[in-house]
């Protein structure tokens, strides 16, 4: 009985050691590890380029801005390559910078075409454009990411870089799904708050479009779906939490849109099964700072390029850009 006993508790401890140590990293490497999307695995497959919707357009210049520059530098903290495409404004001295950040599986091919409505619009008058690849996308390095948490020191790192070599040193930040967490990430964690003070950086408004607004329960959502027992969502959740400095609990948008409050502009439609509307609805609710525009069944990052919303998703950047 007793060597029963000692063969029971033993492969119990075993099972134990396989949950802690194969289990649980594994699920974590779910929301931090996936494929990086570079230019060659979007422009070599016809099926992404009819999803990244950019037709034979291939860099700036083919939406009017022969003038761009494709510059390199490096993250914030770690070291990582990272590459940008670099817009001057049409007129001069213009210190105020646009900057658009594309979202997880993703690149900066995927949000060049929002180049067409700053040029319909003449935006390049008032705002210099820049366009980065984040860590892990496009011509930027492999990385691991963290649900926006990462992005945010690439992002501010951009902000950096952009100073240094232009002196810029206001940015309105308009982000895409994980790149919309990302940009208000940028302008609420503690070390990148302190980092933008002391360098002189100022965040004047945000535009979040189909943004993930609350990591925790979109990530439950996805996880339900693939029928993830609650209780190994939870201890994953909890080791991933650590992963970003036990932060997860700030990454929504009801805490990050009131901590450090900024206009902001939010676009999204309820035919979004990626971020979906009710969990975002519920996170803006009642915030005097945010201007919400819906657009009845549009699917996740598509709004612009729907013909039936395409004039008012132009005007509402638009109008908010010139306030």
């Amino acid at each position: 009985m007793k060597k029963f006993f000692k063969i029971m508790i033993i492969g119990l401890l075993l099972v134990i050691a396989a949950f802690y140590f194969l289990v649980l990293p594994y699920t974590v490497s779910m929301i931090t590890d996936y494929d990086r999307y570079t230019f060659e695995s979007v422009l070599d497959n016809p099926e992404m380029v009819a999803k990244f919707e950019i037709g034979d357009n291939r860099d700036p210049a083919d939406y009017g801005f022969s003038n761009y520059a494709e510059l390199d530098y490096e993250t914030l903290f770690d070291g990582i390559k990272l590459n940008g495409w670099y817009i001057p404004a049409s007129k001069d001295s213009i210190t105020r910078t646009l900057m658009i950040n594309h979202g997880r599986t993703s690149n900066r091919l995927k949000t060049m075409k929002y180049l067409a409505l700053i040029k319909e619009t003449g935006l390049d008058s008032l705002y210099n454009i820049f366009i980065p690849d984040l860590r892990n996308s496009g011509k930027s390095e492999d990385a691991k990411t963290a649900l926006g948490y990462e992005f945010a020191e690439d992002i501010v790192g951009s902000m950096a870089m952009l100073k240094k070599n232009f002196n810029q040193t206001h940015f309105v930040l308009w982000g895409f799904s994980m790149g919309a967490m990302a940009s208000a990430t940028a302008v609420n964690r503690p070390d990148l708050i302190d980092y933008c003070k002391n360098e002189g950086l100022v965040v004047d408004k945000l535009i979040l479009a189909s943004p993930l607004s609350n990591i925790y329960e979109t990530s439950k959502v996805a996880s339900d779906e693939m029928g993830i027992p609650e209780f190994i969502f939870n201890m994953s959740f909890n080791k991933f939490d650590h992963v970003i400095d036990d932060w997860g609990q700030n990454m929504k948008l009801s805490y990050l849109l009131t901590a450090h409050p900024l206009p902001t502009l939010v676009l999204y439609g309820n035919g979004d099964k990626t971020t979906p509307a009710a969990i975002l609805e519920a996170e803006i609710k009642g915030l005097g700072n945010v201007q919400a525009e819906l657009f009845e069944g549009a699917d996740h990052v598509q709004i612009y390029t729907l013909p039936q919303y395409r004039a008012r998703y132009t005007d509402a950047v638009n109008t908010f850009l010139r306030k």
